[in-house]
């Protein structure tokens, strides 16, 4: 008879289960995209937004208006590149580019 109560007791046992912690929301933090390099997948389009206003090489960008868009020249002379600027961790970046109406995902390491 004991046999049967203790399996009894332990086929009562509550299941514990662990819920993790829900992704943290995304958003854009301006300061954390300065001063690296972004990469697109397959790195045919690379970002450096430095925090004087320089762009890569000898170009510069700026926020248009204080929004999430920005204005890019890659070089004097260059038409002007706008992209949106949707949200950002450390190492990714998401955007679309608003010229060619297309979403980017960015990343700080070429993949």
């Amino acid at each position: 008879m004991v046999p049967v109560i203790l399996i009894a007791v332990t086929s009562c046992k509550k299941a514990t289960t662990v819920t993790p912690d829900p992704e943290p929301a995304k958003a854009l933090n301006k300061t954390t995209i300065l001063n690296k390099l972004w990469y697109n997948q397959g790195g045919s389009i690379k970002h450096e937004f430095k925090a004087n206003g320089l762009y890569r090489f000898d170009g510069t960008w700026n926020w248009v208006n204080n929004s999430d868009t920005m204005e890019i020249s890659g070089s004097a002379g260059d038409p002007k590149l706008k992209w949106k600027m949707y949200w950002n961790t450390e190492h990714e970046m998401q955007c679309r580019w608003i010229n060619n109406n297309q979403d980017i995902l960015m990343k700080d390491q070429a993949w």
